[in-house]
């Protein structure tokens, strides 16, 4: 095990070499991979693994039937050591409207302590993990646990290759922990650590009116699709977003004792969503822990665009008088959670408290949805670590960006639950 002091010189060092994780970070970042539109899926994938490499990271990429390759480094191979696995993706999201974006989204700019482009989610993440790595490694000598890097190219569209994928290679799914993606930070620099990710179902709902397109005076005779769209999705969800889908709130996950402990201690609000997304209202209840609540548990229903959203059952539809319509599954992530009271949560709140000098903001569930489904269901527990971003960093959005000052703690916190999760090993079992 690693003393307090020896942390300490791997968290100054990483100080002094935090210049690298720019530079690491921009060249990364310079690859426009956007899974929504599948460009750039093989340079992607090779500037990743280089990425990697550049911190003495072996990697290999792996294909993905119909999907972008995934991209696997691995470092430390001793069975006595517990594996950590790190997950990240190195697609992102689109990027219109292009015009709202003060730097193009490709070319990364450093401005007032912040750096600009698509850093946050998460790119960033993956290159503060690997310097962390080589930091420990070049300060210490060697790991006390084996890692696995696992970086792929389609989480932004619901990662609709890797599932299957997964079922066919169970075993790199399997470890003793594993970070997934990362939590973030309060808009004063407070750590945020989440324990887990709601699930998504992501669908494609269609409406025709017509075999073919026609002029928009004809609309005054025949019915416009989008109007039916509309119509069919006012009834699925009221104006205070409770989902009016019957059964849709079945079975949905209740906080603990324990995580409703965690919570109550919790500082975030999301009322600051008004400020960091000039929202005109923010739904939950009146509350600070009422709005927690709704933000950890609360299921939703949203809409991507004018003819995507969650439609739940058609039968639902059907019922209303919306039986036309077409609808067609496209992408589903499994929820995913781990208790706070597992190894690796009290693993990352030490490490938490050693780099930021207090103790996280813990969140049982994130408000988003990712891959940590395909981790859980094979018995690897999971966290997600305040990464480089924070709450104003607009992931999916124009100026898309993070604070350097966030990076610098979160690549010194990667490196703290990399020395302290052997500290909180649990018992080991079979691997099959």
């Amino acid at each position: 095990m690693t003393t307090a002091a020896d942390r300490q010189r791997v968290y100054a060092r990483i100080a002094e070499r935090f210049p690298e994780f720019v530079e690491g970070v921009c060249d990364l970042a310079r690859v426009p991979t956007i899974s929504a539109r599948r460009e750039a899926e093989t340079e992607g994938a090779t500037a990743t693994r280089r990425a990697l490499e550049r911190f003495g990271v072996p990697a290999r990429i792996v294909p993905v039937p119909g999907g972008p390759s995934l991209v696997v480094g691995e470092v430390g191979e001793d069975p006595r050591r517990p594996t950590l696995i790190l997950y990240n993706h190195y697609d992102v999201q689109p990027v219109d409207p292009l015009d709202e974006w003060t730097h193009d989204p490709f070319t990364p700019v450093v401005e007032s302590g912040q750096l600009f482009g698509g850093i946050a989610d998460t790119k960033g993440n993956l290159v503060a993990q690997a310097l962390a790595q080589a930091t420990i490694r070049e300060v210490l000598g060697a790991l006390p646990l084996n890692l696995r890097f696992m970086a792929e190219g389609e989480e932004e569209v619901g990662s609709p290759h890797l599932g299957a994928f997964a079922r066919r290679h169970p075993g790199l799914f399997r470890a003793d922990g594993a970070c997934v993606e990362a939590g973030s930070h309060a808009l004063d620099g407070h750590p945020q650590l989440f324990m887990g990710n709601k699930g998504i179902l992501y669908v494609e709902l269609r409406a025709r009116t017509a075999s073919v397109d026609q002029h928009s005076s004809l609309a005054a005779v025949i019915p416009n699709p989008a109007w039916r769209l509309l119509a069919a999705l006012r009834t699925i969800r009221d104006d205070r977003g409770r989902i009016t889908i019957p059964g849709f709130h079945d079975g949905m996950a209740r906080p603990t004792p324990d995580a409703l402990a965690y919570l109550a201690r919790n500082p975030f609000d999301p009322i600051v969503y008004r400020r960091v997304y000039g929202a005109k209202a923010v739904l939950g209840g009146r509350r600070r822990l009422d709005r927690l609540k709704a933000y950890c548990y609360s299921p939703t229903c949203n809409i991507d665009g004018i003819v995507s959203g969650y439609v739940g059952e058609r039968s639902h539809l059907r019922r209303g008088g919306f039986g036309d319509l077409e609808v067609i599954p496209r992408s589903a992530f499994e929820p995913g959670a781990t208790p706070v009271s597992a190894p690796i949560g009290q693993a990352a709140i030490a490490a938490c408290q050693e780099v930021y000098g207090r103790a996280p903001g813990v969140f049982p569930w994130a408000p988003g949805s990712s891959t940590t489904g395909y981790y859980t269901s094979r018995g690897t527990p999971v966290v997600k670590l305040p990464g480089v971003a924070y709450v104003g960093s607009r992931v999916h959005a124009p100026n898309e960006h993070i604070r350097l000052d966030d990076a610098r703690r979160a690549i010194q916190l990667a490196a703290a639950m990399m020395l302290r999760f052997p500290e909180f090993r649990p018992p080991r079992r079979s691997r099959r």
